[in-house]
């Protein structure tokens, strides 16, 4: 009896002992998984977790994170509730939960949970920028100042933040310290277009007419993508009858944003003035479409009708005016007129008596106008406003709320000169990996043709068909569950043949797709130690790098970070991309015409910052395969980062000619 129990008792403990090291497994890769952005994978992974051991509050706030990615905020609102019922001391969960109630419209409830984030780590630029955009949403202005200015106080003189604390002075009714702001922003960020247009703004509020014009140029000289810029600057033309400029200006903006209300509005209110009838109604049909409550628009379309004698037209767009706004007296008026030429008599003197009614009332409040706004509709051009960015910066949600996540949201994003300044997707090509799964727009292997990937694919008959794509395919549930039932299909003939190279081959690839790069490293090394293959070399050069990026990336994630962090990451990066680049090495030294590795080693080398050597390896690349486009590319922009402009140039047109396309708008920004 004894020996059974201690019997018993060895195998719970084996049991337990197999299920920690599983469930760990399954955290592992499903972590991986959420970084790589294969969500529905995540998921499913922590599902697991969660089945073995619910009481684990990490699980649930992973799946949250997963979730977040999906805009799936109720099912993440209910994943980080229980996982903070489980643990109250993770300011992860407070901040995810916070973006979640920002997302769902429970802004008061946001702004508790980034303040009680706060509280564990009061530096962190993440958690402020959430509280950010509930204050904004609020409307909480003053606390929202406070806000920018610890960020200031902790980060320098961000241009970017600088600019949102002038908006919102402005907002406080604070025009001197507004106007102050953008004043010094000018002068400190002279390239910097939309510090011109705040201060444009304020002369023009002020009615520094010529001033603001004077500002709005400088903006719009310096490439200004920003569509209120060309909006205000043609209300200010507008007003210097200078109709044809205006024109211009209001096209732009509605070049830059098809839909804009202000813009077509006051586009149409010019072409009312200089009588092209046509014109105005296709603008306020286009607006009345998008927002059939614009009655300001209803009401202009209805005097157009009129005019071109359409009355009953007429009729229908002033009665809804009339029914938003009962006392507005000239929608009556202009109704009363178009029931006479339709001889409704009966209508035109309801709508007169109506009138007089309004008229009396107006007297006996003594003509008051603290009523106008609900009375009256603003016919006049509309301002545009500047926008607030904290909503674009709160989006950029990371499962890793790292500092860096923060440090490019206040860039301004244009390209100007040498491409270290730029800021938007002006990033390298991806990395080429062996997969099962193409898209459309990847390069197909005839194209790129590489003998070895051939007859690799002759070897594996139907069994699988590989690619080389440097743009994944995400996976979806049905996908996610073959790779599995293959998985235990191919691990049941190496269990009867553990000496086959190709088995190994096929479980790695299978591991990698699903995330558990712990297993498929594993499955490569055993391939290469049964052949010296440069395939499965280079396969699991990409693995240890992806695998580098997961560890870096959980590093950053902690919460007890110290400033020695970077210079542990950075001793990690030297080391562990050693290896990524033996393997890279051991492919070219086996196949010395392998071009995708050449490439992928190249794109290591610029995340190392060693870019005289990226671009001869780039150089490799191309000299193997003279039309490879991202390999121009990528060598381009690497080539304008060191300050050799002229030879990036002539990179990215080659890569546009040879079908990036991404490269000639970065080619007509740097050029500019």
């Amino acid at each position: 009896m004894k020996k059974a129990l201690i019997l018993f008792v060895l195998i719970i403990n084996g049991f337990l002992l197999r299920a920690q090291v599983n469930t760990e497994q399954l955290m592992r890769v499903g972590g991986n998984a959420l970084y790589f952005s294969d969500y529905v994978l995540a998921i499913q992974y922590f599902n697991q977790v969660i089945k073995a051991k619910p009481y684990l509050e990490q699980p649930y706030l992973y799946r949250a994170f997963a979730k977040i990615s999906l805009e799936d905020y109720h099912g993440a609102l209910v994943d980080l509730n229980i996982a903070i019922s489980k643990n109250e001391f993770i300011p992860r969960a407070y901040y995810a939960r916070g973006f979640v109630y920002n997302r769902l419209k429970r802004y008061a409830e946001a702004e508790q949970d980034f303040s009680k984030a706060l509280e564990f780590s009061p530096e962190n630029t993440t958690y402020i920028i959430g509280r950010l955009e509930s204050y904004d949403l609020q409307k909480k202005y003053n606390e929202e100042i406070e806000d920018i200015n610890l960020i200031l106080r902790k980060k320098g003189k961000e241009p970017q933040l600088v600019l949102e604390k002038g908006r919102i002075q402005l907002l406080l009714g604070d025009t001197i310290a507004a106007y102050n702001t953008m004043d010094s922003l000018t002068k400190s960020n002279p390239d910097m277009f939309n510090a011109w247009g705040g201060r444009a703004m304020i002369n023009m509020m002020q009615q520094h007419n010529d001033s603001a014009i004077a500002d709005y140029n400088k903006a719009i000289e310096l490439k200004s993508d920003n569509f209120t810029h060309y909006i205000n600057r043609g209300n200010l033309l507008h007003k210097k009858q200078n109709y044809s400029g205006a024109i211009a200006d209001y096209n732009k903006a509605i070049e830059l944003s098809p839909n804009n209300e202000a813009a077509l509005f006051n586009r149409s209110l010019i072409a009312i003035e200089v009588g092209d009838y046509n014109q105005a109604i296709k603008d306020l049909n286009k607006l009345i479409k998008n927002k059939p409550d614009m009655y300001e628009a209803v009401y202009q379309r209805a005097l157009i009708n009129q005019k071109l004698g359409n009355h009953t037209s007429t009729i229908s767009d002033m009665s809804k005016v009339i029914e938003h706004y009962p006392n507005f007296a000239p929608a009556y008026y202009a109704r009363a007129n178009s029931y006479n030429v339709l001889q409704n008599k009966n209508g035109a003197y309801r709508d007169m008596q109506a009138i007089i009614r309004i008229e009396e009332a107006n007297k006996k409040r003594g003509n008051n106008q603290s009523n106008k706004t609900e009375d009256e509709i603003d016919t006049n051009a509309k301002t545009a406003q500047n926008q607030s960015k904290i909503s674009d910066w709160a989006k950029l949600f990371e499962m890793s709320e790292t500092e860096e996540s923060t440090e490019n949201m206040f860039k301004d994003n244009t390209i100007r000169g040498a491409i270290q300044n730029r800021f938007v997707e002006a990033k390298p090509q991806g990395d080429f990996v062996l997969s099962p799964y193409k898209k459309d727009k990847d390069v197909a292997s005839n194209n790129y043709f590489f003998a070895p990937l051939n007859n690799l694919n002759r070897e594996l008959k139907n069994e699988l068909t590989l690619y080389m794509v440097n743009i994944e395919v995400p996976l979806t549930d049905a996908l996610i569950n073959y790779l599995f039932r293959n998985i235990d299909v191919v691990s049941g003939k190496i269990a009867r043949d553990p000496n086959d190279f190709y088995s190994y081959f096929v479980r790695a690839i299978h591991y990698s797709l699903v995330q558990d790069f712990d297993n498929a490293i594993k499955d490569f090394s055993s391939a290469i130690q049964l052949k010296n293959d440069a395939l499965a070399y280079f396969c699991r050069a990409e693995l240890r790098k992806k695998q580098l990026e997961v560890s870096v990336a959980n590093i950053k994630t902690e919460e007890d970070k110290n400033k020695a962090t970077s210079l542990v990451i950075d001793k990690m990066l030297s080391v562990d991309y050693e290896m990524v680049l033996r393997d890279y090495d051991k492919a070219i030294e086996l196949s010395a015409e392998f071009v995708f590795a050449h490439y992928n080693r190249a794109n290591i080398l610029i995340q190392l910052k060693d870019y005289n050597a990226a671009i001869a390896y780039y150089t490799n690349a191309i000299r193997i395969n003279t039309n490879f486009a991202e390999a121009y590319f990528n060598r381009g922009l690497t080539y304008i980062y060191i300050g050799d402009t002229d030879r990036g140039i002539a990179d990215l047109s080659k890569a546009g000619e040879l079908g990036i396309y991404d490269a000639y708008n970065l080619i007509k920004k740097v050029t500019n």
